[in-house]
């Protein structure tokens, strides 16, 4: 798949239904044209969690989010 293409089918699949994790994922899709393949492989991983799952990510257990997605926290700053 060709790197523009997984662009718009990410920006597509950060829609979602809970404000909260809506905003953490518009952070990152602000940056997402200069990702690294590695960063668009990692966020296509997180975009591929379920919303509850990705919200405990973000605000429960943010050590875990850190190790298991660490490419991606330096856009969260």
């Amino acid at each position: 798949m060709s790197k523009l293409l997984l662009i718009k089918k990410l920006n597509f699949k950060a829609r979602r239904g809970m404000k909260e994790t809506s905003e953490i994922l518009g952070k990152l899709l602000d940056s997402i044209n200069t990702f690294t393949d590695n960063e668009l492989n990692q966020l296509e991983c997180l975009l591929n969690l379920d919303d509850q799952y990705l919200f405990d990510l973000f605000f429960k257990e943010k050590d875990r989010f850190d190790e298991e997605f660490h490419d991606l926290k330096k856009y969260l700053k």
